[in-house]
């Protein structure tokens, strides 16, 4: 399938882009939208961040991929995925507002066009500059403000005192404006701005000048070669805060993917620990809340029951939807995120809903992108899951069937002999009937009689026994008395010459509540199992005893 990437951003004109690469990916083509995470996007302004959301609902809602990357160079990082994703179409977008102090600097499609020679770059204009607005830098609160300055006199003041010790001490000039880069240097690494370190850098070259370059106490200089000196000081001091600001950055966006990548890695450690659906979803609701940093509930998709949702660090007051049913929607159907609902599932299987209640901020990109994966590794359990409870359920039923053919098998004698001697007792009558007296006919008739009702019995007990199997059992219990269920039991078998069946005397009156029918034939499979697997000479004895 082909695949057209669009380049996602929190520009204004970026729904333009988004539906161009739309129309271009038709119906027959998949849309990505990629969206590159630098150093500076944790200190883009709160106007910025609700533009980017915007934009990623525009891309869901135009059936777009979303993904992202991190790194310092965007179109480098562009080209690399659509290089490893197989991508040939890039749509962006370009603006006539400049943003370099070097108007010679290539713009981002040709050094895309560099990337990839072979692939093609649409350019979508946005020749209104109006529409076009840079991105702005986060609100900084009042007392941050104030710590950063405090921290800024104080470094100032510390490489001075500091400074006035070593000229004490007769030593350069030279490891004096080292202690100010030094100072300079801190006060990037610890203020959350990088004036505060081009402001250090201008006051620490008054400084030295005014309390270490002679004369002293004044800003004039008499040797000729100190401004040369103090030139080179501002820009070591100006590159050296610069520097060790986007260190700062990288470092916090290296933290924040370390992060994600952990999330990752533990749900798959917790996953492989999970033994029931219930435990996967609960995995999955505690990794979703941890990677978002805020509270989530999680619905089970079934068919025959709602799902009561699994909250996790929502409040119990926060009201919910009832059923995982009623969030589905077509988008949410197809895999894609809507209204705060992420689906868990394995291509067209829905097998449960993530939802991050309405009256959260929606999370940031990066970790919507971390989420989807977080969910497809529980979707990809939950259906392992379901796979091995198939398997066994088809094994169970394997079983079953095993069973019943040897059950059947193991019946053939209790049909068989009732059956030859129904049989061979009514040719008898037929042949002979007037040969015999009586007493004779008359045992003859009682005896087929009674093999009959036996054979009837036995019928009766296999059917209720396939009840049993469907839970459609229906037991007609009553008080029976031991000694008569043991009688009945012992009129039905019929031991060969080697074995002996008896009853031993029960010293009191022994009741039991049971299905007369029923518990007979129990007994009779016993004894009939024990005459037929122990050795000839074998006694079978029936004992009762109150317990």
């Amino acid at each position: 399938m082909e695949k057209i990437l669009a380049c996602l951003s929190p520009s204004p004109s970026n729904p333009k882009i988004l539906r161009a690469a739309a129309d271009m990916a038709g119906d027959g083509a998949e849309l990505i939208a990629l969206f590159v995470e630098t150093p500076q996007f944790s200190r883009l302004a709160d106007t910025d961040r609700r533009r980017l959301q915007e934009n990623i609902r525009t891309a869901e809602q135009l059936g777009a991929k979303l993904q992202t990357v991190s790194g310092d160079d965007v179109a480098f990082q562009v080209a690399e995925y659509a290089k490893l994703s197989g991508i040939r179409k890039i749509v962006l977008g370009q603006s006539d507002f400049k943003t370099s102090l070097f108007p010679s600097q290539a713009s981002l499609p040709d050094r895309l066009a560099e990337y990839l020679p072979e692939a093609e770059i649409h350019v979508i204009p946005d020749r209104k500059r109006s529409l076009y607005f840079p991105p702005q830098r986060e609100t900084v609160s009042k007392r941050r403000i104030f710590m950063d300055i405090v921290v800024t006199l104080a470094m100032l003041t510390a490489a001075t005192l500091l400074g006035m010790v070593l000229f004490g001490s007769n030593l350069s000039n030279s490891s004096i404006m080292m202690v100010y880069l030094l100072g300079v240097l801190l006060v990037a690494v610890i203020t959350s701005l990088r004036i505060y370190s081009i402001a250090a850098a201008v006051a620490a070259l008054f400084l030295f000048n005014f309390f270490f370059v002679q004369p002293r106490y004044s800003l004039d200089v008499y040797e000729p070669g100190y401004p040369v000196s103090f030139l080179v000081m501002f820009l070591t001091a100006i590159i050296a805060g610069t520097l060790a600001s986007r260190l700062k950055q990288t470092a916090y966006q290296a933290a924040r993917t370390s992060f994600r990548a952990r999330i990752i890695s533990d749900t798959d450690q917790l996953l492989a620990k999970a033994e029931s659906r219930e435990e996967i979803l609960r995995v999955c609701a505690e990794q979703s809340a941890k990677l978002l940093g805020r509270g989530v509930a999680v619905y089970e998709v079934t068919e025959d029951a709602p799902s009561v949702p699994l909250r996790f660090a929502i409040p119990e007051n926060r009201e919910l939807a009832a059923d995982g049913r009623d969030l589905l929607t077509e988008r949410l159907l197809h895999g894609q995120a809507e209204n705060g609902c992420y689906p868990v599932h394995v291509q067209e299987k829905i097998y449960a809903v993530l939802r991050v209640p309405e009256f959260d901020p929606p999370p940031e990109l990066t970790a919507q992108s971390t989420l989807v994966s977080v969910l497809g590794e529980c979707a990809l359990a939950l259906e392992n899951e379901k796979n091995a409870r198939e398997k066994e359920a088809a094994a169970v039923l394997a079983e079953n069937e095993r069973l019943r053919a040897n059950l059947l098998r193991s019946i053939s004698h209790d049909l068989r002999t009732p059956l030859m001697s129904i049989t061979g007792n009514a040719g008898t009558l037929m042949t002979n009937e007037k040969r015999y007296s009586e007493e004779t006919r008359h045992r003859l008739y009682s005896d087929i009689y009674e093999d009959s009702l036996w054979l009837t019995n036995l019928v009766e007990n296999l059917l209720a026994s396939t009840r049993l199997e469907g839970g459609a059992a229906n037991l007609r219990l009553t008080g029976e008395l031991i000694e008569d269920i043991f009688a009945e039991a012992v009129a039905h078998v019929r031991p060969d010459e080697g074995h002996t069946v008896t009853v031993e005397p029960i010293s009191e009156i022994l009741m039991v509540r049971a299905d007369s029918r029923l518990i007979v034939q129990v007994l009779v499979n016993l004894i009939g199992n024990a005459l037929k697997y122990t050795p000839s000479g074998s006694t079978v004895r029936l004992s009762a005893k109150r317990q």
